[in-house]
């Protein structure tokens, strides 16, 4: 009988021990699903809009001669100076032109070969600079700066020629070959056959045929419905001129969304981006606002960046109405008790609720605040704790 019940005792041991494990693992299993875990990172989250925009600019056309073959001196794209030369016709002006500074070219070299490569230590402490120079604008992109280290180079060489002429004959010789070359580009420069730049701006080979029907002059007297129906209506490609587009300042005026009026602000800068260059963001300034039944036409004045707007009439951009960077959250771990939002955050292995204060958030995330001390006082809310980058969040999982 002892044994039986010994045997009982065992089983009912093992079965009791089996439904304690059963019921542990249960228990285990609810509390990982039920709930998860989020460290708190810094993040950004910003509002934004997709609109159409219409760019408006000052530009100025020059009619091509036909019949003539046309040499670009500035580059399609490049600045240009007012009064600069932009482009010349290839006739027998400036064929001559070519082959005589060749022939300078030429004879100034053959000359070079001729003289002792070393007079004094300032010729050594020029031609140092001139290699400095040489060097440092080939790397350089700015077509301003390009012309500035053309104009030094120039400059140096000039004073080397100067110092040579006074210690040899064949110093004399190259000295009056490079002024005369100097004073043959010069008045090459003053040749009928040049184009010259009527104002300072990045220069275009074509035209849109819009370019005195919408002029950046006009921005107070231009409204968003017209300005896309002259593009519609009047765009098209125009080889027969060139055109100079002034780089320091453009417009943009979008239709956007009324619901965004809270975040337009006149007087304050804002971001664009050109949703087909997406490496392109602009910061311009809101200049106007024209509100619609349920839209806002919004002007922006741009003076940065106008060489990624000089092909562009209408196109799509981004505006980032607003911006704030943060404690970033998933949405899922902000729990709402009347009109304040609290997080549950793992602080000294307790739960604890933290309250915050939700700044933005889009269809996943949040950038949170922490309330100040006179907040909490207000609200009547009593907390001991902040939440912190690194903060463990608990979010429960909703079944």
């Amino acid at each position: 009988m002892e044994d039986n019940k010994s045997k009982l005792n065992k089983i009912y041991i093992i079965i009791a021990t089996v439904i304690i494990l059963i019921i542990m693992a249960a228990l285990l299993y609810y509390i990982k699903t039920s709930t998860k875990q989020y460290l708190v990172q810094l993040g950004t989250i910003e509002k934004t809009e997709v609109v159409t925009g219409l760019v408006i600019k000052n530009e100025k056309t020059i009619d091509k001669d036909q019949s003539k073959v046309i040499v670009p001196v500035i580059s399609e794209n490049s600045r240009v100076s007012k009064g600069e030369i932009i482009a010349t016709y290839k006739g027998e002006e400036y064929t001559n032109y070519e082959e005589t500074l060749r022939d300078m070219d030429k004879e100034i070299l053959e000359l070079m070969k001729d003289i002792p490569e070393v007079y004094s230590s300032e010729i050594n402490t020029i031609e140092s600079y001139i290699y400095t120079l040489v060097k440092s604008s080939e790397e350089e992109t700015s077509f301003n700066k390009m012309q500035e280290y053309k104009q030094k180079i120039n400059s140096y060489i000039n004073k080397k020629a100067n110092i040579i002429s006074k210690m040899s004959p064949t110093g004399a010789k190259v000295k009056t070959l490079i002024d005369k070359r100097n004073a043959y580009e010069a008045k090459a420069k003053k040749s009928n056959d040049n184009v010259i730049a009527p104002m300072g701006g990045i220069v275009m080979y074509s035209a849109d045929g819009l370019e005195n029907k919408l002029s950046s002059k006009k921005i107070d007297y231009l409204k968003f419905d017209n300005v896309l129906k002259i593009i519609k209506e009047n765009k098209t490609k125009d080889s027969t001129k060139i055109k100079v587009v002034n780089n320091y300042e453009a417009y943009i005026i979008v239709r956007a969304d009324i619901n965004n009026m809270g975040y337009m602000l006149e007087g304050v800068k804002y971001t664009l981006r050109l949703i087909e260059n997406s490496n392109s963001e602009i910061e311009a300034e809101l200049y106007k606002i024209v509100k619609n039944e349920d839209t806002a036409d919004v002007y922006f004045k741009v003076t940065n960046k106008i060489e990624d707007l000089v092909n562009v009439r209408d196109t799509e951009f981004e505006v980032v109405w607003n911006s704030y960077e943060g404690l970033l959250v998933p949405n899922e771990a902000i729990v709402e008790e009347g009109n304040i939002s609290y997080i549950n955050i793992i602080r000294y292995s307790d739960y604890e609720k933290v309250p915050v204060k939700v700044r933005i958030k889009n269809d996943g995330y949040s950038i949170v605040k922490n309330y100040d001390e006179e907040e909490l006082e207000e609200l009547n809310i009593k907390s001991e704790y902040d939440l912190k980058l690194y903060d463990r969040i608990v979010i429960e999982n909703k079944k």
